[in-house]
């Protein structure tokens, strides 16, 4: 009884509500992001388009390798992090890491073959 009223005369409730709410707008207001496209002076579309496939392919490789390593660390860490009770954060990060590693390695190759971000 006492902290339910204490929660209330404190209004906790009502802030916690107002900011769950602020979150979902702001999700829901955030559209996806404008696509990226990657330009290289007298590069006709077919020979961007193999490029583009090419690094992607790198980008997709190093991806794989990165999960295969994470999957070595929840194999080795899983068990504490059940204990610990954060094995869905971990594996968000892991995953989260994995696919900023794929992106790296996407847009190094882009660059390495003198490709330059518009948009």
């Amino acid at each position: 009884m006492t902290a339910g009223w204490f929660e209330r005369a404190t209004g906790r409730g009502s802030r916690n509500l107002a900011a769950g709410i602020a979150c979902l707008l702001l999700t829901a207001c955030a559209g996806p992001p404008a696509p990226t496209r990657w330009v290289k002076a007298g590069v006709d579309d077919a020979t961007a388009s193999r490029e583009v496939a090419d690094c992607r392919a790198q980008a997709t490789a190093a991806q794989s390798k990165q999960q295969g390593i994470n999957q070595d660390i929840s194999a080795t860490l899983g068990r504490n992090w059940q204990m610990s009770d954060t094995t869905r954060f971990q594996d968000r990060s892991m995953q989260q890491d994995a696919a900023g590693a794929a992106d790296q390695v996407f847009n190094s190759c882009m660059r390495a073959k003198g490709f330059k971000r518009e948009g």
